[in-house]
């Protein structure tokens, strides 16, 4: 996986890999769990000419997308399944990325969040 999960005490640590961190143009995005709103699995659409920095075709998108006037930073491959990750007062407005077991993401971070 081209996305490497690190739950640490007060954040969530995201290492993206190989061409992966190329194309989000990106090897680490920090999440503070303070920051996170909410947290839920799905798809994310994003519109092909969205402006953004990093990289979109063929399904991948990569890097820095700006939706709805609000930067959001998305990985993914296929868009289902996604984490989706809601932030307050940070860089970007939303967190999406593309995990093997989504659901157990999810839930390991709203633990987190709770403590």
């Amino acid at each position: 996986m081209a996305r490497k999960l690190d739950f640490q005490e007060d954040k969530l640590v995201i290492h993206f890999t190989g061409m992966t961190s190329v194309a989000a143009l990106k090897s680490i995005l920090e999440v503070p769990y303070t920051a996170i709103k909410n947290v839920s699995v799905g798809s994310f659409d994003i519109p092909l000419l969205n402006f953004r920095v990093g990289t979109s075709g063929f399904g991948v998108r990569e890097g820095r997308f700006l939706v709805d006037g609000e930067w959001c930073f998305v990985s993914y491959e296929k868009n289902s399944n996604l984490v989706i990750m809601e932030l307050d007062d940070q860089e970007f407005s939303k967190v999406v990325f593309e995990t093997d077991e989504p659901e157990n993401v999810k839930d390991e971070i709203l633990s987190k969040v709770k403590q």
